[in-house]
């Protein structure tokens, strides 16, 4: 990236080019963001049981009245 002495200096399609440089280097970081993000989530799904419940199927719940 150039100071603001060589900015001055450049012209239309130059300056052009700078924003664009800058704006693709942000746009490829939140992609990156947004596939570790995802990884992050797909890592925390696979720890889940698949039934969703923290006891094991063979055991029974009951509730007794009273």
């Amino acid at each position: 990236m150039s100071n603001r002495a060589d900015n001055a200096r450049l012209s239309p399609d130059e300056r052009f080019r700078e924003i664009a440089a800058i704006l693709a280097a942000g746009v490829l970081r939140l992609h990156q963001r947004s596939v570790l993000s995802l990884k992050k989530t797909e890592n925390n799904l696979a720890k889940v049981p698949p039934n969703g419940l923290e006891v094991p199927a063979e055991m029974r719940l009951s509730v007794s009245g009273g």
